[in-house]
């Protein structure tokens, strides 16, 4: 198992991806921000009277643990838990972190506290793309954000509105399946498709659907365009800054300055404004709806924009937050999770066979003459949702979920914990830790045969989407849209690895900021199945 050593503290390696590059003069400002730091620095008096959350003593003034962190923050907590405990402590520049890498600790944040621990950090990059938080992902809890995240899972996530969205999914995989098609007809073991790029293609081309329509995949709509634009902004939503990590502190927005954070967060907030006010404008047209249009997520939040006896009122900038939402969660999530299990099966040919195995008997069995697995078909692959379970275990999409942040002071594991500190559920140390799991680092979905353990909140070991309040109300979209991709790609295809490629030679290293994504590309040959 994965055991990583703390790190140097005396190390002066690079800033973590999170922080924007370094020069010379916001960073003397920040040794310089000591002389106005606010309370918040200092532990403080435990209002509770449990003990305060062990952790890594402060490695640097000012700054704290922050340049323990590294690139790959979930494997740092991880070594800190195995040093300190299950709930550990750090500090970040002027920020209280507490992590818990344990299913009872996660528990006593998620359900047992809540209600106190339901808010959001206020990070600048989230509230300039948000809308000044008009989102629900990255909003603080209010009774705004409540109206708002019931209206989004009653009106626009429903089982009935996933379903609606069948056509767009459907749409995608023909055109995933053909081009892969033509590929396996004119390749050879010597020439591999980039099976990752085509699966980010197939996750834009399913969200962009969903929220502006069929017009997403036509030659009027400028895709490369609005995909450089997203890009961006999910940089910027994933890149933290001074003024994270040194809140409300002058000095910190100046350093933000300097680096061009804040030039750079405006700049790709005004062009992703621009866009999102154009594709409104279009879908505001008397005569869209009536041309027997598919109605799409704008479609229907404008219909809730223009009801004066809607169930809240809405705004144009409102509409523009859910939008954030929508793309920023969506298309690396599904894209990602689908990377990671293609990946698995190559390493794990057994696995392969018997869920082949599985997919193409449903189809057989139940008389589908069809080539290619439909909604319904889905529904009867048990050993196929258990392996998408298991990726869950081993590669969450967010290792860490995103972080909350306390309103009231509370008791975690028996530790204080104050009002204002930010907390980090490590799911992906969770998901490997051999103490809950038998055998943790290998891909094995039988786990899941006789289990009852699932992904969507109720069970504190596997939490890839979060649970709670702030959980993920896009779990229904999100894994219908894996389940039938990977379906299809096992039904229609045999999969090879190119010439001189072994299943141990499959590169599993991850990378990212919100997401973490497989850092190399997965290569494959496939196979047209006859």
């Amino acid at each position: 198992m994965f055991a990583p050593s703390l790190p140097n503290p005396s190390s002066l390696a690079p800033l973590l991806p999170w922080i924007s590059p370094l020069f010379l003069i916001p960073l003397l400002c920040l040794f310089f921000i000591r002389s106005s730091s606010s309370k918040r620095e200092t532990q403080g008096a435990a209002t509770n009277n449990g003990p305060p959350v062990p952790g890594p003593p402060k490695q640097l003034p000012v700054l704290g643990n922050l340049l323990q962190l590294g690139s790959r923050p979930h494997r740092y907590f991880l070594a800190v838990a195995r040093e300190y405990g299950t709930v550990v402590q750090v500090q970040l520049g002027r920020v209280r972190m507490v992590v818990v890498t344990s299913p009872e600790a996660a528990k006593e944040v998620l359900r047992t506290n809540d209600l106190q621990c339901c808010s959001r950090p206020n990070s600048p990059g989230a509230r300039t793309l948000s809308y000044n938080f008009l989102d629900v992902a990255f909003g603080p809890y209010s009774d705004y954000w409540r109206d708002m995240r019931k209206l989004l899972v009653l009106e626009l996530l429903s089982t009935r509105r996933v379903q609606s969205f069948a056509y767009a999914r459907a749409a995608e995989v023909d055109r995933l399946v053909g081009s892969l098609s033509a590929a396996a007809a004119a390749g050879s073991l010597s020439t591999p498709v980039d099976l990752s790029e085509k699966l980010y293609a197939l996750s834009d081309g399913i969200i962009g659907t969903v929220a502006f329509g069929k017009t997403y995949m036509s030659d009027s709509f400028d895709r490369s365009s609005f995909q450089g634009m997203m890009d961006e902004t999910l940089r910027v939503l994933g890149s933290f800054t001074f003024e994270d990590f040194f809140p409300s502190s002058t000095l910190a927005r100046c350093a933000d300055f300097a680096t061009g954070a804040a030039a750079r967060r405006r700049r790709v907030f005004r062009k992703i404004d621009a866009f999102f006010d154009a594709v409104i404008d279009k879908h505001l047209e008397p005569e869209r709806l009536a041309a027997g249009v598919q109605e799409d997520l704008v479609d229907a939040l404008v219909k809730l924009w223009k009801d004066p006896d809607g169930p809240l009122a809405l705004s144009r900038d409102n509409i523009k937050g859910i939008l954030m939402d929508t793309f920023a969660g969506g298309i690396d999530t599904c894209a990602v999770t689908t990377i990671w299990i293609m990946s698995e099966l190559m390493r794990n040919p057994r696995v392969m066979r018997k869920a082949q195995a599985e997919v193409r008997a449903v189809v057989r069995n139940n008389n589908d003459n069809n080539s290619r697995v439909n909604e319904e078909g889905v529904q009867r692959l048990k050993y196929l949702k258990m392996i998408v379970k298991e990726n869950f275990r081993l590669h969450p999409p967010g290792t860490l979920l995103i972080p909350r942040e306390t309103m009231q002071s509370c008791e975690i594991a028996g530790y204080s914990v104050d009002a204002g500190t930010r907390i980090h559920v490590n799911v992906w140390a969770m998901g490997r830790d051999p103490a809950i799991w038998d055998r943790p680092e290998e891909f094995c979905p039988e786990r899941f045969e006789d289990s009852q353990v699932d992904f969507r909140g109720l069970h504190f070991e596997l939490l890839p989407f979060g649970s709670g309040r702030r959980a993920c109300p896009a779990v229904a979209m999100g894994v219908a849209n894996v389940e039938l991709v990977l379906a299809n790609l096992l039904y229609c295809f045999d999969w090879e690895l190119p010439d001189g490629v072994k299943e141990g030679d499959i590169d599993m290293e991850e990378t990212g900021q919100l997401v973490f994504r497989k850092k190399v590309a997965l290569l494959l040959v496939p196979v047209k199945r006859q």
